[in-house]
């Protein structure tokens, strides 16, 4: 990827045009130019620690899997060579690269090394069996992130991180074990969801009783490549309390993600971190130009002497009420999120005019910013 200098917004901008939001077309053509060319993250590799072990997503259209191989993780599209079925049907689970439709095996390399009756039926020799390999999928790991690249060319995973893969692998080393995992359908182009995200300009009226009581307000934010950071400071009181809950339960909260900070790794991946002792992982993925599918994950700093599953210092029973908090405000965040963008989702087919983008939403001016790049303007 192409490095871009910094973003500063100097005044208030057009947005992208409401057709960019629910035109079928338009919606065609990202899932080619950007979700096939940027590299999505598509899971953990807590996740894929066992031989065997793999993922499916769908990706720009497209069926996918990533899968442990003796300790190597290779990527592939999910779709047998045979007959077109798909190999692994569950979003995760642990079995051979083998289709449930007809039996064919795969290896490594994608190359079908068990074909039932291939000898009477088919007759592929080695070189016939390669030229029916799986189509390949790059994969990438930082940290503990997994991502995958569809196209067959492109930046590595490095590159197109940047200064946030630093970021990344930080988060990595604190937040290892995952508390809660939600999935929820918006009404919504995908768009909408990551916009909900990329300013505070609507806490007051959006969140009061939620987001808005744990922060102070201000909004310092930062750019690399396509990716973006916003940073505000945690309210006085939401951090003596993260404090004491760390002390507490013998957390190990991260000394440099202290306030609320967020980080938007283009297309779809948003991760906020609270007071260095909670991370939530979202991503927007679309189903469609009118609906995206939120999934959203929750980590808390780990506890010291957890491995004996004793919960930390203050007992399993203290860290189950953390996480039952911590759990129901993200999701009550989120649907207060998700009423709003699929009314604005409603509106956006109703005008031709794009929206107005104030210096306070100078995150969603750069995400516009690289998407019309990808999508060549």
């Amino acid at each position: 990827m192409e490095k871009t200098l910094p973003f500063a917004p100097a005044k208030a901008v057009p947005g992208i045009s409401p057709a960019s939001y629910h035109d079928p077309e338009i919606f065609r053509a990202e899932e080619e130019r950007i979700f096939r060319r940027s590299w999505v993250f598509a899971g953990f590799t807590d996740e894929l620690a066992r031989p065997n072990d793999y993922l499916t997503r769908r990706i720009g259209g497209l069926d996918v899997l990533v899968q442990n191989f003796d300790g190597e993780l290779r990527g592939f599209r999910n779709v047998c060579t045979h007959r077109f079925a798909l190999i692994h049907r569950a979003p995760r689970g642990n079995g051979m690269l083998r289709c449930g439709y007809h039996g064919w095996t795969f290896d490594r390399d994608g190359v079908p090394y068990g074909i039932p009756g291939n000898e009477a039926n088919f007759g592929l020799d080695r070189e016939g069996r390669c030229g029916h390999a799986l189509t390949p999928v790059a994969v990438g790991v930082c940290g503990r992130f997994v991502f995958l690249r569809v196209a067959a060319e492109g930046p590595g995973l490095d590159d197109w991180l940047g200064v946030y893969g630093d970021v990344l692998r930080h988060a990595s080393e604190i937040f290892v074990r995952p508390f809660d995992e939600q999935a929820m359908e918006w009404a919504a182009n995908w768009k909408m969801g990551v916009e909900s995200v990329l300013e505070v300009y609507h806490a007051d009226l959006t969140h009061p009783t939620t987001f808005r009581k744990l922060v102070k307000g201000d909004w310092r934010c930062d750019y690399d490549g396509a990716h973006s950071r916003g940073v505000t400071s945690v309210s006085d009181k939401s951090a003596r309390w993260w404090d004491g809950v760390s002390e507490r339960l013998g957390f190990r909260p991260s000394p440099l993600l202290r306030e609320y900070d967020h980080l938007h790794i283009f297309p779809n991946l948003e991760i906020g971190f609270t007071r260095g002792a909670v991370m939530s992982v979202q991503t927007y993925d679309p189903l469609g130009p009118d609906r995206c599918a939120l999934n959203l994950r929750l980590f808390l700093a780990d506890p010291e002497g957890d491995a004996d599953g004793k919960g930390g210092r203050g007992g399993p029973a203290a860290r189950r009420l953390i996480e039952e908090g911590a759990r129901d405000l993200n999701v009550a965040l989120l649907r207060e999120d998700q009423e709003a963008s699929e009314l604005a989702f409603r509106g956006c087919r109703q005008t031709e005019r794009p929206a107005l983008l104030g210096l306070n939403e100078e995150r969603i001016q750069q995400f516009h910013a690289v998407w019309r790049g990808m999508m060549g303007g």
